[in-house]
């Protein structure tokens, strides 16, 4: 007899084989065939833990089924919840099951093609979706959601983009957090033990990881330690002989937060600001 988890596997490598033989052109509208395989109760509440959900989160989730893993975020955690869902049938369940779970007043699910959901108001975006629909999705998901946004992944996440977690506990459960865009040239004004000083430094990106530096007369000053998790980004610069450890938010333009240098009783604490020199590169 073919256990449950068995039967889901089957059912997702059938979905794999309609992907690639009954692909669409490029450009073509043909939607991806996604079966409906529910997710565990173990992977729902890993999927929740993992996200770190709270009562000021809106929980989004991309194929929502039967809405277990809403009505879950907004009966557990009290959050907010959407499910995106392109079955009618299994929309009208949903809503039954969120009735009869009592959190009716806080859930939404939306009869809708994922491809063309609003994600906008997301805080937090769940999906157990196939890679080829994923993949589809993530410019979408880069475009729209916040930096600091949760994407959280049931067993098939993307392609070239590194989780920032990934667990496994009976199920692989991967979490992404959306990155500010930071790629491009940015002036640094910084003010450090030693006076004010201004650096022009260029950044490279690959969604949350950070490469680059600044160059200065004679030289060039490269980032180390450089990370970026949503709108939180830090690095540390060594010039003239001391190191100096940047923390601080970024959005689209502007970068600021406080620089450190020195240890024990020399530690210096103080603030930086960085203002965008060129627009972000197409394709960045």
């Amino acid at each position: 007899m073919v256990g449950r988890d068995a039967a889901a596997r089957i059912r997702i490598l059938a979905a794999w084989w309609l992907c690639f033989v009954c692909a669409p052109a490029v450009g073509a509208a043909t939607e991806i065939a996604v079966p409906y395989v529910p997710s565990t109760e173990v992977a729902v509440e890993e999927m929740l833990r993992l996200a770190e959900v709270r009562a000021s989160d809106v929980v989004m989730d991309l194929g929502s089924g039967d809405g277990r893993i809403v009505i879950a975020a907004a009966r557990y955690f009290g959050a907010q919840g959407i499910g995106i869902e392109i079955d009618p049938e299994l929309v009208e369940t949903a809503r039954r099951n969120a009735e009869q779970a009592g959190v009716a007043d806080r859930v939404r699910f939306i009869a809708q093609d994922v491809l063309k959901a609003d994600v906008s108001k997301a805080t937090v975006v769940t999906m157990y979706l196939l890679t080829p629909l994923i993949e589809r999705l993530k410019p979408k998901l880069l475009a729209e959601l916040k930096p600091g946004t949760r994407i959280v992944a049931h067993d098939f996440g993307f392609k070239d983009w590194l989780p920032d977690r990934q667990v496994t506990i009976s199920k692989t459960i991967l979490l992404y957090i959306v990155p500010a865009q930071v790629a491009g040239r940015w002036r640094l004004t910084a003010d450090l033990r030693d006076g004010a000083r201004t650096y022009e430094f260029e950044l490279k990106q690959e969604y949350q990881r950070v490469s680059g530096g600044a160059r200065v007369p004679g030289g060039y000053l490269p980032l180390f330690e450089a990370k970026l998790a949503g709108d939180r980004i830090r690095f540390a610069i060594v010039d003239d002989g001391r190191s100096y450890h940047f923390e601080g938010r970024a959005d689209s333009l502007v970068m600021s937060g406080t620089v450190r240098s020195g240890i024990g009783s020399a530690l210096t604490e103080r603030r930086w600001r960085a203002e965008r020199v060129l627009p972000i590169a197409e394709g960045s």
